[in-house]
């Protein structure tokens, strides 16, 4: 099957090409694109600071209508034609793509609140602290206050885990909320809170390397890779001998469907809402000004292309 597809040549271009699809697998669905979100890792590939993939594999938060439903699917998950999904696969910037069993889950309607990869994934950063520790007075820092670091904190904060600090300035009224008061860095250096000394867990959603060559996290903790980063000279030395844990969530991990599906329940029930991180919707005709934007920093907050047919 022959569709129009986006890319990026990391050259702050955006390209429309035909693509040849190839026919849904029997664990596969066909999936027409709806909505595609713009992930920080789709811009910085925009822009030649991240590994260029190839076109077949650009795009992954994708929500979308079933149009053909491969045998294995039907038979396991009664899924049909029409229904709408949530996936986590690629390519989300062509105007069909194939999605395979394990990276898709069912979602009530087409809205951008179940664009739910991102969600999952803050999810999924957030199962990496409950999974190396279930001690819910252990001190946890997340650097970062938007999007991700919201879902994070909600999760955590829901799982019964107590003690955070938060350091940003994104979101204020959102953390004052929560009842978080927002802690300083300066040059990439964290104000300490009184009495500590470093952090049982520690969340990085920066793209800098200066915090995991810092000393921040206590012996025994887990310093959580939350974000894309280039680290040069990384001595392991300290994380050796203080037992530290160093984890790289992430999509791949066969887990993350879990977190798709949590994701979804608790949109749906209201509990998390996420509403007001879709900042901006761009048309597909217009998704060359939706990257720029977000390359530029015009867009602070999540967006989005939505196709019409």
């Amino acid at each position: 099957m022959k569709v129009k597809l986006l890319y990026t040549t990391g050259k702050n271009d955006l390209c429309e090409t035909i693509w040849n699809k190839p026919e849904p697998a029997k664990d596969e669905i066909e999936v027409k694109a709806v909505m595609t979100g713009i992930c920080s890792s789709d811009v910085a590939m925009y822009k030649g600071t991240f590994t260029t993939l190839p076109m077949d594999i650009q795009g992954h938060e994708g929500l979308g209508i079933v149009s053909k439903v491969g045998s294995l699917v039907e038979a396991n998950m009664g899924l049909k034609e029409g229904d709408i999904v949530a996936t986590r696969g690629e390519p989300g910037f062509a105007d069909y793509y194939n999605a395979k069993m394990g990276t898709f889950v069912k979602v009530p309607k087409v809205d951008p609140k179940y664009i739910l990869e991102p969600v999952a994934c803050g999810i999924n950063v957030a199962n990496a602290v409950y999974n190396h520790s279930e001690d819910k007075e252990q001190t946890i820092a997340i650097i970062g206050t938007g999007f991700l670091a919201r879902v994070t904190h909600y999760t955590l904060k829901r799982a019964g885990y107590k003690n955070f600090y938060v350091y940003g300035k994104a979101y204020p009224e959102y953390w004052e909320k929560q009842d978080v008061e927002l802690q300083n860095h300066t040059g990439f250096h964290l104000q300490m809170p009184r009495d500590i000394q470093g952090f049982d867990a520690f969340i990085d959603y920066s793209s800098k390397a200066q915090y995991i060559t810092s000393n921040y996290v206590n012996e025994n903790g887990i310093f959580v890779m939350a974000a894309e980063k280039k680290v040069d000279n990384l001595d392991f030395s300290k994380y050796l001998w203080n037992n530290i844990t160093i984890k790289c969530p992430s999509p791949r991990d066969k887990t993350f469907i879990d977190s798709m599906r949590y994701a979804r329940e608790c949109i749906k029930s209201g509990s998390l809402k996420v509403s007001d991180m879709w900042e901006k919707e761009y048309d597909r005709d217009d998704a060359k000004n939706a990257f720029e934007s977000k390359a530029n920093g015009i867009d602070k907050g999540r967006t989005y292309i939505k196709w019409t047919y």
